[in-house]
């Protein structure tokens, strides 16, 4: 008998019909593991939820999907700020942009990201590419245990 494993994914994404489409493809994922998300529009509200020391009670994410251009505090500042942040720079970022420009590419990783990704264009693609994060972030890689 196998126990489900709960992942815990901030997604930072300012398309409401790109966020329902993610996160439509990660809770059509199996029973094994159960993907619990959490959702942020902008950089902004992606800070508070992480830096939002009254919520010390709330666990932080055990993985972050991060859109490079968002509203009010871009993909990189928010990148910068977690990577400087001693609670969360364990965290894996996995940005996921439009953008496959090299300068953005060059930039995410100068920050420290752990992945960067070209949004797909389809449902189906973008299933595959969630099979994919699923299949190494979580079966193949150890992840650090998230605390507040």
């Amino acid at each position: 008998m196998s126990s489900t494993r709960i992942i815990r994914l901030l997604v930072v994404e300012d398309s409401p019909g790109y966020l329902h489409l993610v996160t439509s493809a990660f809770s059509d994922r199996g029973e094994e593991i159960r993907w619990e998300l959490t959702t942020a529009k902008d950089g902004e509200e992606a800070l508070a939820l992480l830096l939002d020391e009254e919520n010390n009670n709330s666990p932080l994410p055990d993985l972050i999907l991060l859109d490079w251009n968002l509203p009010k505090v871009t993909g990189s500042e928010v990148l910068r700020r977690i990577k400087q942040d001693q609670k969360l720079l364990r965290i894996p970022v996995l940005v996921f942009s439009t953008s496959e420009a090299e300068a953005d590419v060059h930039a995410a990783y100068d920050n420290h990201a752990n992945g960067y990704i070209a949004k797909p264009g389809n449902a189906d693609a973008l299933a595959a590419i969630v099979e994919t994060i699923e299949r190494f972030w979580i079966t193949v890689a150890t992840l650090p245990k998230a605390s507040r």
